[in-house]
Formats: structure tokens, C-alpha cells, sequence
């Protein structure tokens, strides 16, 4: 194996974050630098879709060269197992788009424009259909199966399931900086609205962790959740539908906490990746060799 394939099995987990953020932003950069005029103008919707595959792609390569054909075929299981909680992922949205509408024509008295349910802002001339499988490919398992699928349970083997959530938030967050240039949703937010963000994407993060743990580790579940939660959030009936949903989605996600605890957001046991806990006892195993050895040196020996 080559000294890159080498160092990518060393560091898995870094090596699949820097893939993640080199694959994506190679798609967002060219628009990052059309948005401030320093190139001529570019597709930068398009783009931005594409971008969306990064960690997918990184999540596939690096799993490849550390475990070889049979993880890959163990990702690919995960991503198309967990059918009711497929099910309940998209429950979870649509439940919660209801109760912002009910919301929002009780207490701010303002009409619902229906006809655009699941219609999209940044892609308008698509048919609802259309748009709905591009999100659920590019943004869904684009960005699940390497957040969730890949990288979430090498955080857990080796922390509680909030603080890989955690963890997890800040490289999700850091992996969305050049959207900040050019995307519609993302370059209108001011310090306040960026801060707001970061929140609900930390929060975003620890209700992510509860499904795919709560699941067995489902990537199919968490990717259906994020394109649901996507779609419905992102329709344009109603000013305010995004920050209802967002309060009810924090509200939520804070009684989970509570609820099911920290070590392992779930009534069942994180998710874990049994390879890095394999990789951390042999390490431990080698360490504790190399102690008994030194100690068996007699003091006479290490004199000389």
C-alpha cells in the first residue's frame, strides 16, 4: 500500500473529514469567488448541489481503503435497512411542518399559500418530484453517509453519544463556510442569523445522533429525515414557517437530552465502529507490552 493509503488507515476519521471539505468545496469554490466578482459568473446553484456529495464521496474512498469490499457492502446495507424508521424520519417533519402551520394562522393571523408546499426557492423551475429525489440523493445521502454513516460512530467509540454530536456539529458546521458567500439560504444571515444557525445546527446534530442510534444506525432513516426536514422548512408558504419549525425542532431535541441521556441518546446503545475500538484496545495491548518489557530490564542492562 502507498504512503497515502497508509496514512488515510492511520487516520481515518481526519482523513475523511479533509476529503469531505476538499471534495465540496473544489464544487462551491468557483462560486465563492463569482460571488465576490473575482471570476466571471458560474452555475453556482448547480454547484452547490454537487457540492452536497463531498462527504458521501469521502465517507466511500476512505472506508474503501481501510476495510476493503466488505465494509463498503456494510455501509451500503445501512444506508437501505431501517424501513419503519424511514418512515417515522419523515413523520417527524411533517408533523412538525403541520404544527407550525396551525401556528402560525392562529397567532399570526397570516394566510397559508398551499400551492407551495415542497416547492424550492433556489430551484423553482423544478417539478416538486424533481426536486424532492435531487434532495434526497445530494443532501440526504449526499451529506448522511458520511456524517451519520461514517463518522458518528467513530466519535461514539470513543465518547458519549452528545459529545460526538457535539464534535460532529463543528465539523458539520465548518464544512457549510463557503456556502455562507453564495447560497441563498446562508448569505442573507447576519452575525445573529449565522449564530441562530450554528445553534440549530448543533441541536440539528444531537437529533440526528437520537435517530440513527434510536434506529440501530439507519443511514436510510437520518437521510430521509434531513431532505424531509429540508423540503418541508424550506417551502415558501410562510414567512415565519422557518423559525417556528426551528423553535419547535430546539424545544424537542432539548427534552431529548433528559429523556433518553447523554451517553447514548437512545433507549438502546450507541452506534459504534468496531474496527477503531479493535485499533484502540490493540494499541493499548502493544502499550501495555512495551512497559512489561522495559520493566524486565534490569537496571545494570539499561546502564548500558
Amino acid at each position: 500500500m502507498s504512503a497515502f493509503g497508509r496514512s488515510i488507515r492511520d487516520r481515518p476519521l481526519l482523513s475523511f473529514f479533509l476529503l469531505a471539505y476538499a471534495v465540496s468545496w473544489a464544487f462551491w469554490c468557483p462560486a465563492f469567488f463569482a460571488s465576490f466578482g473575482w471570476i466571471d459568473p458560474v452555475p453556482a446553484r448547480h454547484l452547490h448541489l454537487a457540492g452536497g456529495l463531498g462527504p458521501m464521496v469521502a465517507a466511500i474512498v476512505v472506508t474503501s481503503l481501510v476495510g476493503g469490499q466488505p465494509a463498503i457492502a456494510r455501509l451500503a446495507k445501512r444506508s437501505a435497512t431501517g424501513r419503519v424508521w424511514i418512515v417515522i424520519a419523515v413523520l417527524i417533519p411533517a408533523g412538525l411542518f403541520l404544527i407550525a402551520i396551525a401556528i402560525i394562522t392562529v397567532f399570526y393571523g397570516h394566510a397559508i399559500e398551499w400551492a407551495n408546499i415542497g416547492r424550492s426557492v433556489e430551484f423553482p423551475e423544478l417539478p416538486r418530484l424533481v426536486y424532492w429525489l435531487a434532495n434526497v440523493i445530494f443532501y440526504g445521502f449526499g451529506e448522511e453517509v458520511g456524517w451519520r454513516g461514517f463518522a458518528l460512530p467513530r466519535l461514539q467509540s470513543h465518547a458519549s453519544a452528545l459529545r460526538a454530536s457535539l464534535v460532529l456539529s463543528l465539523g458539520w458546521a465548518g464544512w457549510h463556510a463557503p456556502l455562507f458567500a453564495f447560497s441563498p439560504g446562508l448569505s442573507s444571515l447576519g452575525l445573529a442569523g449565522a449564530s441562530g444557525w450554528l445553534v440549530s445546527l448543533v441541536l440539528g446534530s444531537i437529533l440526528l445522533t437520537w435517530l440513527f442510534n434510536s434506529s440501530g444506525g439507519s443511514i436510510g432513516a437520518v437521510a430521509f429525515f434531513h431532505a424531509a426536514l429540508d423540503i418541508f422548512i424550506g417551502s415558501p408558504i410562510a414567512a415565519e414557517l422557518p423559525n417556528v419549525m426551528g423553535a419547535l425542532l430546539t424545544v424537542g431535541t432539548l427534552l431529548l437530552i433528559p429523556v433518553f441521556g447523554r451517553q447514548d441518546l437512545s433507549r438502546h446503545l450507541r452506534v459504534i465502529d468496531a474496527a477503531s475500538v479493535s485499533k484502540e484496545h490493540e494499541d493499548q495491548r502493544q502499550f501495555s507490552k512495551r512497559r512489561q518489557v522495559n520493566r524486565s530490564i534490569s537496571p545494570s542492562m539499561r546502564s548500558k
